[in-house]
C-alpha cells in the first residue's frame, strides 16, 4: 500500500471516528436495530420493552424505528415520537441510549466504512425449556426486498453472521410478570458482538421476554388530546365493541342487546354521554375496510348492527368528535396521515386513553365480539388501579348481555 494511500485511509479513518462521535458520543458505535416488531401496537409496545432491556444488557444504542399502522417497523412512514414520549421513556430507561431511525440512516449513509453487520432471530419454544443459540441460514435476499434495509447503507453481505436464539418458554404469555436472570446472562453472553449493528427481530413471541414493566408511555400530543375530550364528555359511558370474530348472524341482535343495556344504564345513571371504540369501518372513503388489519370482512350484519345503535343513541367516536383533526397539520403527506386514519394506526391509542377513564367501561359478550385481546386487557388493567385510587370510575368492566 503506498505512503499516499496510507494517510488517506487514515484521514478516512479519522472522518468516521468524528461522525461516530457527532451521532453517538464514542469513537465507535453500536447498536441494537430492531427493524421490525411482530404484532399490534399494544403487544409490540411491550415487546419493545424487553429490546430495551436487551440493549440496556449488552451496551448498545438502540434504534428507534418509526412507527404507524399500529407498527413499529422501520418500514413505516412515521417517527417513533409520534405514537411515544421520548422525554418520559428516557427517565424510565435512564441508562439506556437510543436514536431515531432517520439520525441512524444518516449516521451510516456519512459513514466512508459502512457499518458491519449481525443478524439474531429470538423466538419460542411450546415445549422445550432450554436457551439454545445456533447460526441460522442467511436470508439477505429478504432483508434487501421485503425489510428494505438497503435503505440503511449498511454492510450486508456473506461476512454478515445469522443468529437463532431460542428463549425456551419464555415470552409465550403476555401476563408472565416474574424476573429471569438465567435468561439475561445468556443473553448477555450469545449477543456479544463486535458488529456495529446488530439487527434483531423476534418471532412468535407473545409476552415479555424477563420481568413485566409499565408499557412506554405516549406521546404527549395524543395524550392531551384524548383528555380534552374526556373533560368534555365526562361523565361518560365508554365501549369496546371489537367485531372481529363475533357470529355476523348475531351482530344486529347484538346491537339490541347493547341498546337495551345502555337504556337501562343511562336512566339508572343520569349519564348520557356514550362514547365508542370499535373496530367497524368508522372513517370516510375507506372502502369498507375496517380499522383492524385482522379483521377483513364487513358484511350487511355489520352495518345493520351499527344503525340500530346509531338510531338509539347519540354515539360519540374518534371520527365524530373531530378531536384528531389537528393532526392535518403535521408535518407529513397527506396520503401517509390518510392511510394512517383509515387503518389501525394512532386514533387506536387514543380510543384506548378514552376508554381507560370513562366512568363506565362496557365490553361485548361472547358471540358479538372478540371477548379477550391484549388491548383489553391493558384496559382492564389499568382501569382495575384507577379504581383503587379514583372515586370516578364505577367499574373495571361490565358486559351487556345477548
Amino acid at each position: 500500500i503506498s505512503r499516499h494511500l496510507y494517510i488517506e485511509l487514515k484521514d478516512l479513518e479519522a472522518l468516521d471516528i468524528e461522525i461516530n462521535r457527532k451521532y453517538c458520543g464514542a469513537n465507535k458505535c453500536k447498536f441494537l436495530f430492531p427493524y421490525f416488531v411482530e404484532e399490534q401496537e399494544t403487544q409490540c409496545n411491550r415487546h419493545f420493552i424487553s429490546l430495551m432491556q436487551i440493549a440496556q444488557r449488552i451496551d448498545r444504542i438502540i434504534v428507534l424505528p418509526n412507527v404507524g399502522g399500529s407498527s413499529i417497523s422501520s418500514l413505516k412512514s412515521f417517527p417513533f415520537d409520534f405514537y411515544y414520549n421520548l422525554d418520559e421513556l428516557s427517565k424510565r430507561f435512564p441508562k439506556v441510549k437510543f436514536i431515531l431511525q432517520n439520525e441512524f440512516q444518516k449516521w451510516a449513509n456519512e459513514l466512508y466504512n459502512k457499518p458491519d453487520t449481525i443478524h439474531v432471530s429470538l423466538r419460542n419454544s411450546r415445549t422445550n425449556p432450554k436457551y439454545i443459540s445456533q447460526y441460522d441460514i442467511p436470508f439477505i435476499d429478504k432483508l434487501l426486498n421485503e425489510y428494505r434495509i438497503d435503505r440503511f447503507d449498511l454492510k450486508l453481505n456473506n461476512s454478515t453472521i445469522f443468529k437463532r436464539i431460542s428463549v425456551g418458554k419464555n415470552g409465550r404469555s403476555s401476563r408472565q410478570n416474574r424476573e429471569n436472570n438465567d435468561l439475561k446472562r445468556f443473553l448477555s453472553a450469545e449477543l456479544e458482538s463486535n458488529a456495529e449493528v446488530m439487527l434483531i427481530t423476534q418471532d412468535e413471541i407473545r409476552g415479555p421476554l424477563f420481568e413485566r414493566l409499565t408499557p412506554m408511555p405516549y406521546a404527549r400530543h395524543i395524550i392531551n388530546t384524548a383528555s380534552n375530550l374526556i373533560k368534555k364528555l365526562n361523565p361518560y359511558i365508554a365501549i369496546h365493541w371489537r367485531m372481529e370474530r363475533g357470529q355476523i348472524d348475531l351482530m344486529p341482535k347484538c346491537a339490541e342487546g347493547l341498546v337495551t343495556y345502555l337504556r337501562n344504564l343511562t336512566l339508572t345513571t343520569g349519564i348520557t354521554n356514550i362514547y365508542l371504540a370499535t373496530d367497524y369501518p368508522l372513517a370516510e372513503h375507506n372502502n369498507n375496510k375496517s380499522q383492524s388489519r385482522t379483521f377483513h370482512y364487513i358484511y350487511e350484519e355489520h352495518h345493520s348492527a351499527m344503525k340500530i345503535l346509531n338510531s338509539s343513541f347519540n354515539i360519540n367516536t374518534w371520527v365524530s368528535t373531530h378531536m384528531l383533526d389537528y393532526l392535518k397539520s403535521y408535518p407529513t403527506k397527506e396520503e401517509q396521515l390518510q392511510i394512517e386514519l383509515e387503518g389501525t394506526g394512532i386514533q387506536g391509542i387514543f380510543d384506548k386513553l378514552i376508554l381507560i377513564q370513562a366512568d363506565y367501561f362496557i365490553g361485548g359478550p361472547i358471540g358479538c365480539c372478540r371477548y379477550d385481546s391484549t388491548y383489553t386487557n391493558y384496559v382492564m388493567e389499568t382501569r382495575k388501579e384507577l379504581f383503587k385510587n379514583n372515586g370516578t370510575i364505577k367499574n373495571i368492566i361490565d358486559r351487556w348481555e345477548l
